[in-house]
């Protein structure tokens, strides 16, 4: 694992720790928002894996009580895993959480399932708009590339990016590249 996205992962595991202990789950989102970035720049699973994982707790816990019995302990232990940088507990606890999400009650299941889709589409909507192909992110996330071109028709992403892009400054730009 890069050494970067490692002490990415390390800030965001501590960052859903402290949240969750503050009992403010909506801003969730925002940590993985944020390791999205990561993934964008350097397109890995761990990276990617992190920020599904936190979004859909943020989606699928409402409350502390919820997170402390279930995920909790888990993501302590994959915190401390990373950080004495031991991958394998470190991705066993990851698989931990997921299966204790899956396995809270019969109904939880098939929408983790569920959840753990639309945010991985949502993470590659994501890296889309950082700059990563939409083929590249659904390749890395291992989404169908038309479930992610679906979503993304559905946002403003695409419309955005007519405002961002100035051809006059490109081909500015460009000349003096060339120079």
């Amino acid at each position: 694992m890069n050494e970067n996205v490692r002490k990415e992962i390390i800030d965001v595991l501590k960052g859903s720790i402290k949240i969750v202990k503050q009992d403010q789950l909506f801003r969730l989102r925002e940590l993985s928002d944020r390791i999205i970035e990561t993934a964008a720049v350097y397109q890995d699973r761990e990276s990617i894996g992190v920020a599904v994982l936190i979004y859909s707790l943020s989606k699928i816990y409402r409350s502390k009580d919820d997170v402390d019995n279930f995920v909790l302990p888990h993501l302590a232990d994959a915190l401390k895993a990373l950080e004495k940088d031991n991958l394998v507990r470190y991705e066993a606890e990851i698989d931990h959480i997921i299966k204790d999400m899956s396995e809270k009650d019969s109904k939880t299941k098939f929408y983790v399932q569920e959840v753990l889709q639309r945010a991985e589409i949502k993470k590659g909507s994501k890296m889309f708009e950082q700059g990563i192909s939409m083929g590249q992110a659904a390749e890395a996330l291992n989404v169908s590339i038309w479930d992610l071109m679906d979503y993304v028709g559905k946002t403003r992403i695409i419309d955005e990016f007519g405002h961002k892009t100035n051809v006059k400054s490109k081909i500015e730009f460009t000349r003096r590249l060339f120079k």
